[in-house]
């Protein structure tokens, strides 16, 4: 008799013998399975016409500054104070002339008030000297009148041979005397004079001064892009008070672009800015054109020149960069008034003065041309 084991073994035996087994289809994959090879095939081919027919940019970035004209202007203190009141503010359009700024200026206001008061004590020195002169000289005259005419009668007597011409020579002697003293007392006088003259020439010129000195007026008109003092701040000669921009001037951005990126610029490149103000993610980027390239890196002088600001000119000296001079694409329907990525980008305004972010279109490439010489060195025929 046989055990289980042998009769499950010989079931399967003559299972897998019998000829109806022998003609069903094995199944190798799903339909599912199929379906994902073939959009993986599908994504394949796709990949491959898009990285021929299709252009990838080449970018470079760098920082920038938007300026009208070819730079902003400072209007600096002419000498040392403190500000008492500026007057403009953010955005004022202003006239060559208009005073920006008034100053506290201690040391002059100091030395005006020393020259007046020695003038006050001179004017009143003067006045009792001059009364003391006044009848000093009074009285010599009056000498002088007396001695005159009893030298004339004298003289008279000599002449008729009444007296000899020593009496005479006392007489002139004296006169002589007098007329010295009226001569010394005169001189003083007018010494006085000329002093108090003097003081009072110098006290005008320190008014004037004071009175020139205290209002800062602007040398030129523009746009006030930003206040760079406050009231009570002290200021040294030299120091800025108020950035400028030229109102009618374009919009432009003045980019600086690292050393190792700079030599790829080329004019008429497209270019995409950021400003500091607007999130790319959001909005996407303004669209500009490069208009021209420095032949040399920017020194911290020009940097400077361009931003007023001397904390953002040493970030960007830092760069080494080359000066790249951006136009933006004018768009008169986006509340900016310019060309953006996106459908209009930001509903705020665009001006000078900002920091923004660039990224040049140094180069459009093929996506296949980056695989191409990673297959040749794969193959070795490189």
């Amino acid at each position: 008799m046989q055990g289980p084991e042998q009769l499950l073994r010989k079931a399967s035996l003559e299972r897998l013998s019998s000829p109806e087994q022998l003609d069903m289809i094995m199944r190798v994959t799903s339909p599912l399975g199929w379906v994902a090879l073939v959009a993986i095939g599908v994504l394949i081919v796709a990949g491959i016409f898009w990285s021929i027919l299709f252009d990838l940019s080449v970018k470079v970035d760098g920082r920038g500054y938007m300026v009208r004209g070819e730079s902003v202007r400072e209007v600096q203190a002419l000498t040392a104070g403190s500000i008492l009141g500026m007057e403009v503010e953010t955005g004022q359009i202003i006239e060559p002339g208009t005073v920006i700024a008034r100053l506290s200026l201690p040391d002059l206001e100091n030395r005006l008030a020393t020259a007046r008061l020695l003038l006050a004590d001179m004017e009143a020195s003067s006045r009792t000297q001059s009364g003391t002169i006044g009848s000093l000289q009074a009285n010599l005259q009056a000498q002088l009148a007396r001695l005159q005419a009893e030298r004339r009668q004298k003289e008279e007597l000599v002449k008729k041979g009444l007296l000899t011409s020593a009496a005479l020579s006392s007489l002139d002697m004296q006169i002589t005397n007098i007329q010295s003293s009226l001569l010394q007392s005169q001189i003083g006088r007018d010494d006085r004079g000329f002093s108090v003259e003097g003081k009072r020439l110098e006290v005008k010129e320190l008014e004037a001064k004071l009175a020139n000195d205290s209002v800062v007026r602007s040398p030129f008109g523009g746009r006030v892009v930003a206040l760079r003092a406050g009231l009570g701040q002290q200021v040294r000669a030299g120091d800025p008070l108020v950035n400028l921009e030229a109102e009618k001037e374009p919009l432009r951005i003045v980019g600086f672009i690292p050393i190792a990126s700079g030599k790829m610029i080329q004019p008429g490149q497209d270019v995409q800015i950021a400003p500091s103000f607007v999130k790319p993610e959001d909005y996407g980027f303004m669209i500009g054109k490069v208009v021209s390239v420095s032949t040399l890196p920017a020194t911290l002088e020009e940097i400077r020149r361009v931003v007023a600001n001397e904390a953002l000119a040493r970030e960007f000296i830092d760069l080494n960069p080359f000066e790249v001079v951006i136009e933006p694409i004018p768009a008169p329907e986006t509340p900016s008034g310019f060309k953006w990525t996106s459908s209009a980008g930001p509903p705020l305004e665009v001006g000078s003065g900002t920091d923004c972010m660039v990224l040049v279109v140094v180069e459009k490439r093929k996506p296949i041309s980056f695989v191409i010489p990673t297959v040749k060195q794969t193959l070795g025929l490189t």
